[in-house]
């Protein structure tokens, strides 16, 4: 239903409007902000004095005109506020503090993730963004709040785990309430495919807010996060990106494969074993420390030239290439970003294939898409949880998401 808003409420949708300005332009002058918003020239020099005496934007330079008086030149003021993200990965735990333009103050991370205890998991968690927080000497009067991604599906109202195979001891247990508790703030969860798209769109900014964005997140399992016009698409119940069913679809690429899953590096240190690339018994699926260390081997056989390595990592890339082209043309994207704790390690068979198969004709016609890898480097989770934060108190945008809990 569209509802009526408040003068309150277009208040603070211009003044985020203004920052969102600043984000997509850069430092620059009340002129050019007020031609990318629509408002007045004087309507955005009130809003800018409000900022300023919030802390939020300062004068950062004087540009020379023909005529009169030189334009003030301002921006963000990045340590104005900041925002703290916390990252479930199945073998990782990882916590960052962001400032308002995106960028890390700091980071502390932990392997202390326990699959089937998650009350025990998320006392880590809170240990983490208090040591966090005190290790950069933040005044937590400017903190806006925390946030908690994690591998979906999740239940929309309770913030909980529906069913991971990753974690099977957390489905149904409510994240976020219990380390709210323990932070003494509300934490709302995420899906943590969701969350690397908001964090790209925030720590990338400039052209990104206005693009149509297909990211693909390559971790323990693979998922996808959308963005029209730098505007997360969370669906209906926040658990858009699951790709599951495209990959199954795809059909499967080894007979060790099992429900479209045999892109995950599990299945592809398995297939490995099976194929001798990998000495000794595959580990179990469960063991996501030993995992992790031959999925690492096996990227670096690949690396070195060994055949059968190099064929299982480009199978799983023209797979993964064919299901970014498919989210591409259904969502007439423009630009595709992959991340994620393995990306880097897949990137020399995943890139390649990826831009080979976007660059086919097309029924959309001649529309170049660009192939990025994130900006947010490999705390992709934790980054994006974070700038779910700055996102939801400084994005313009409906009125139902107006009454914000992050504001100060």
């Amino acid at each position: 239903m569209r509802v009526g808003v408040s003068m309150s409420h277009i208040s603070l949708y211009n003044e985020n409007a203004v920052i969102h300005a600043l984000r997509r332009l850069g430092s620059t002058s009340q002129t050019e902000i007020a031609r990318a918003t629509g408002l007045s020239v004087q309507g955005v020099s009130s809003i800018v004095r409000t900022l300023t005496a919030d802390g939020l934007v300062k004068e950062v330079g004087r540009e020379p005109v023909a005529r009169g008086r030189p334009r003030v030149i301002i921006d963000i003021v990045a340590d104005a506020r900041y925002a703290v993200g916390v990252h479930v990965d199945p073998s990782v735990m990882s916590t960052v503090v962001l400032d308002l333009r995106g960028s890390v103050v700091t980071s502390l991370a932990s392997e202390k993730v326990y699959p089937e205890d998650p009350e025990r998991s998320i006392e880590v968690a809170a240990s983490l963004v208090q040591g966090a927080l005190e290790s950069a000497a933040i005044d937590e009067r400017f903190v806006l709040g925390t946030c908690l991604a994690v591998p979906g599906p999740l239940q929309a109202k309770s913030g909980s785990i529906v069913d991971t195979v990753w974690l099977p001891g957390w489905t149904g247990f409510p994240l976020g309430e219990v380390l709210g508790a323990k932070l003494g703030m509300r934490v709302p969860v995420v899906k943590d495919t969701l969350a690397a798209v908001i964090g790209e769109n925030w720590v990338r900014a400039g052209e990104s807010l206005e693009s149509t964005m297909v990211f693909v997140y390559v971790g323990m399992g693979t998922g996808v996060g959308l963005s029209l016009n730098g505007e997360a698409v969370r669906g209906f119940s926040g658990n858009a990106g699951e790709v599951g069913r495209m990959l199954l679809a795809l059909g499967r690429s080894t007979p060790r494969a099992v429900d479209g899953l045999d892109n995950d590096p599990a299945i592809l240190v398995e297939t490995a074993h099976a194929a001798g690339v990998l000495e000794g018994s595959a580990p179990h699926r469960e063991d996501l420390k030993q995992v992790d260390h031959q999925f690492r081997r096996l990227c670096h056989l690949a690396d070195q030239g060994d055949g059968s390595a190099r064929a299982i990592l480009q199978a799983a890339a023209a797979r993964i290439a064919e299901m970014a082209v498919m989210t591409t043309d259904l969502f007439d994207a423009d630009t595709v970003v992959f991340g994620g704790p393995y990306w880097e390690l897949v990137r020399p068979f995943y890139e390649p294939a990826a831009i080979a198969a976007l660059d086919q004709p097309s029924a959309r016609g001649p529309h170049p898409v660009s192939v990025l890898t994130t900006a947010m480097k490999h705390d992709v989770g934790a980054i994006g949880a974070a700038s779910v934060v700055l996102d939801d108190r400084y994005v313009p945008r409906a009125p139902r998401s107006w009454n914000s809990t992050y504001s100060i």
